[in-house]
């Protein structure tokens, strides 16, 4: 069974050049971001809010917290937002503001409406989840697959699915030098066998470390 590409980080930066079009372009880097930098799921970012990951007086949050009704586990967990993020976040509600989108009037939350979804789709409405069966209690962010899916197309990236941004993201961290237990804080994934299936070596990677291997023999 073949094994789904990883993107590294000029993948990353393909896909939101690719997808960098005016009306949507900030929104699409914001979805990419939202993957790869926060690490959140398609499930999670569809049930973000602004008042999540924005205070009161309109500050973006350095240390926040996802809320455990957003958590796809339905566990807390603590995310961080680097300054250079964050001067991209507030370019992302700028755009909100050019657009007149869940405006408030008020000087709370920079004028915006804290419930109001983070990440907006194409009608500048949230992105909906859709049941997993008739009559079940799961649900399942189809519509944000596939924008993420969409994504990947225009990018032109094959061997992919919405998951691997997300993947993508923890291993990037992990090469990084990210320790292993924050890793587990940072996603919410519990179990290292788990953790271990997002930071394993992948099929395009090996033929790249095999390559590079005793060269000098």
């Amino acid at each position: 069974m073949p094994i789904e590409r990883i993107l590294s980080e000029d993948d990353i930066n393909k896909v939101i050049k690719a997808n960098s079009k005016p009306p949507f372009g900030i929104r699409n880097k914001t979805i990419v971001l939202g993957s790869t930098y926060w690490l959140l799921t398609a499930y999670e970012l569809s049930e973000l809010r602004l008042e999540d990951v924005m205070d009161k007086s309109g500050s973006f949050m350095s240390i926040w917290v996802l809320p455990d009704y957003v958590a796809q586990n339905g566990e807390a967990r603590e995310l961080r937002t680097s300054a250079h993020i964050v001067k991209f976040m507030q370019e992302y509600i700028d755009w909100w503001k050019a657009n007149g989108l869940y405006q408030t009037g008020k000087k709370s939350y920079q004028g915006c409406d804290p419930k109001a979804p983070f990440i907006l789709n194409d009608n500048f409405e949230k992105y909906a989840l859709s049941k997993r069966e008739k009559g079940g209690p799961n649900v399942l962010p189809i519509a944000l697959n596939k924008k993420l899916n969409s994504l990947l197309e225009t990018a032109g990236i094959k061997g992919c699915t919405p998951s691997s941004f997300r993947d993508s993201g923890i291993k990037i961290f992990y090469d990084n030098g990210c320790h292993y237990n924050d890793l587990k804080d940072f996603t919410g994934i519990k179990t290292k066998k788990s953790l271990d299936n997002k930071i394993r070596p992948h099929e395009a990677e090996l033929e790249s470390v095999m390559n590079s291997l005793f060269r000098n023999v």
